[in-house]
């Protein structure tokens, strides 16, 4: 969220792509020269996914994954990478039952804005359910 001086609206500027758990091309996303200057948010699905269960990310960047990324076994399929000149203090994450859905709020003189990184897979069906539970009880 960049603001140029004298202009009060704010952007957010979101980069999303499912990576296909390729290496090669989370390190292209991420090591490339204006990654880190040109995006806030990077929303990834099916990232690179270690066997310590973790992803790859350049210090530019707060990594948030699903709120069940070390309880629950199923392996994350959607990371969000947050800009490290986002301030903390206008960004948090929403809790979603799911290992497959990223939720995060911003804040700032726009009032709020919900960002959903969801990954579905067409075979199982089984984000969109827990995605309608989770907004019918929380809108």
């Amino acid at each position: 969220m960049h603001n140029t001086p004298g202009d009060p609206t704010t952007r957010i500027r979101i980069w999303q792509q499912n990576l296909n758990t390729s290496l090669d091309a989370q390190h292209c996303v991420l090591s490339g020269p204006t990654t880190a200057c040109d995006w806030d948010v990077v929303a990834i699905q099916e990232p690179t996914i270690d066997n310590k269960g973790n992803t790859r990310a350049t210090h530019n960047w707060h990594v948030v994954y699903p709120i069940q990324q070390y309880t629950h076994p199923k392996r994350s399929q959607a990371v969000t990478l947050v800009n490290k000149c986002i301030s903390t203090n206008s960004w948090r994450q929403l809790p979603v039952p799911s290992a497959e859905v990223v939720v995060i709020q911003f804040s700032g003189i726009f009032s709020k804005l919900t960002l959903f990184n969801i990954y579905n897979d067409s075979e199982k069906q089984d984000t969109p359910p827990i995605l309608w539970k989770y907004l019918e009880s929380n809108i």
